[in-house]
């Protein structure tokens, strides 16, 4: 009876601590309604405490996988930041312009490779000029009117030479005058008849007017000498901003492929996050559309540097299949101009000028000319041969016999209908024609020179604006990339700072390649223009 009560749950008496305690049923103190309900709801505890631990674990994995394309971004980031590092640091090295032009003695070697392609790799501009001056058609053209000036100076020569013609002429008439002599009939000549003679004459006095030809002659012969000077340093000119526009293409090009790398990068980046339902179709669609066009940005800027490259071979007379490459980037090169003193010697260095005052010399050359009309001309000439029949021949003895004269000619014009009075007053009109054309182009030789150095100071300014800016974006991308870390930027934040930086350098080149041209322009607008180099290669 005992062992019945206390198994039946009976109170349980044990000592602790010297007390007793009493442990009774959980019956005793819950109903079984109310003991159904805390089980249900420690059920639910516990499979909400699964499911949050499961969620966890997934966004461990998503998260895992984001980190590994931001990672991925940050790396693309990171190669942009350190191939970009320090470009605004190397603004103005120490460098000379003329040196674009330098080593200028050799001449280039143009080397093919095994299919016959002309290959020209890792070319300085001081090649691309000699091979702009070697093969250039302008270049040809300017030195063939040179020797066409030169015989227009041996012709003006001849005036005064001495002159040497041989004369043969041979006579047949149908019949002859007939004397009746003695019972015989006489010809009085022959029916056939021969004359062969050489002449040689010599003028003795032209009235100035040889003189006059010769010097008009000789200054065409230098106008087209500085025509040819003048045509070689635009050749050079061209070629320069040729050159330059080159190589602002294949730095672009080369912008537009990092920014093809960042667009490809957050385009990957955002398809993975979609996959995972952390960003919005509209964001796909987004870097879908800035993708493809930076793909176009690509290609267009492809282009350009091929047509660039075209542009370039053409004026160097290369075929279009040439291939061209280059070491050299296009930097900042400050150039050091005195306006006022360059002004001063443009006024004796530039060949247009130059040009002009010979043309002004023609022109007085061209009046001497003119009242060198209907004045005397005076000649010494000599003659010997000899003719059958002779005018030496007695009656009826007919025969073939030499003979010389010479002797003195003068020729006089009496009047001329007023021709000389109408070619005085053409020369007179075109000599102040050329006056008015020479001062004309000396004040509008001041004027591009003013503006070529303006053109600089302005481009100077912007090239010093864009190098701060470029300074900025570069903080910028470096505050971005920083902020992104710490998770206060968003990945577009931080790909609209990159973005943002290679357009500010893509900006801050156009403003280099502007600066270069305006230096080129006010170079051949003092006439300085490769001066030196094109004094050596005529020496």
């Amino acid at each position: 009876m005992h062992r019945e009560n206390v198994f039946a749950g009976s109170p349980k008496t044990s000592a602790v601590g010297g007390k007793a305690l009493t442990t009774g049923s959980i019956y005793q103190y819950f109903s079984p309604p109310v003991l159904h309900v805390l089980i249900l709801a420690l059920l639910f505890c516990l499979a909400a405490v699964c499911q949050t631990a499961a969620a966890e674990g997934e966004g461990m994995i998503i998260a895992s996988e984001v980190a590994v394309i931001d990672g991925d971004a940050a790396s693309v980031t990171n190669e942009i930041k350190s191939s970009t590092a320090g470009d605004s640091d190397e603004i103005i090295p120490e460098f000379d312009p003329a040196d674009l032009w330098k080593n200028f003695s050799e001449p280039p070697v143009l080397k093919t490779d095994e299919s016959g392609r002309i290959t020209l790799r890792d070319v300085h501009i001081s090649d691309i000029l000699k091979i702009a001056l070697l093969r250039n058609r302008q270049v040809n053209a300017a030195a063939q009117r040179i020797d066409q000036a030169n015989g227009q100076v041996l012709q003006a020569r001849s005036l005064l030479g001495t002159r040497m013609t041989g004369n043969f002429s041979q006579t047949r008439v149908d019949d002859v005058a007939k004397s009746i002599s003695g019972g015989k009939t006489i010809d009085l000549g022959k029916r056939d008849s021969q004359t062969a003679y050489v002449e040689v004459t010599q003028p003795l006095f032209l009235s100035g007017k040889d003189q006059s030809t010769l010097n008009s002659a000789r200054l065409g012969r230098s106008i087209a000498g500085s025509g040819d000077f003048l045509t070689r340093q635009s050749i050079l000119l061209e070629t320069t901003l040729r050159w330059l526009s080159w190589l602002f293409a294949g730095e672009a090009e080369k912008v537009s492929e990092k920014n093809l790398e960042l667009a490809q990068a957050h385009h990957d980046l955002v398809k993975a996050r979609f996959q995972h339902k952390q960003v919005s179709q509209f964001e796909v669609l987004r870097a879908e559309v800035r993708l493809a066009q930076a793909r176009s940005d690509l290609r267009k800027q492809t282009n350009t540097r091929e047509l660039a490259c075209l542009d370039l071979l053409r004026i160097l007379d290369l075929p279009e299949d040439t291939e061209v490459t280059s070491g050299e980037r296009l930097k900042m090169i400050k150039a050091s101009i005195d306006p006022v003193r360059d002004a001063s010697e443009a006024i004796e260095l530039r060949e247009d000028l130059r040009m002009k005052r010979l043309e002004v010399k023609i022109a007085r050359e061209a009046i001497a000319s003119a009242r060198s009309e209907n004045q005397p001309v005076v000649s010494l000439f000599g003659q010997t041969g000899v003719q059958d029949p002779s005018s030496k021949s007695s009656m009826g003895n007919y025969e073939r016999k030499g003979y010389w004269r010479a002797g003195i000619v003068a020729n006089f014009t009496l009047s001329d209908g007023g021709m000389r009075k109408g070619r005085i007053k053409e020369a007179d009109s075109r000599l102040a024609l050329a006056e008015n054309a020479l001062h004309e182009n000396i004040e509008q030789a001041k004027i591009e020179i003013r503006k070529a150095s303006l053109n600089i100071e302005t481009a100077e300014e912007v090239v010093t604006s864009q190098r701060e800016a470029l300074k900025q974006a570069e903080e910028a991308l470096r505050l971005a990339g920083v902020r992104y870390k710490n998770g206060l930027f968003t990945q577009v934040e931080l790909f609209d700072a990159e973005n943002a930086y290679l357009l500010t350098r893509l900006q801050y080149l156009q403003a280099i390649h502007s600066y270069h041209q305006a230096v080129a322009s006010y170079h051949l607008a003092t006439g300085k223009l490769g001066r030196e180099i094109l004094v050596r290669a005529v020496n």
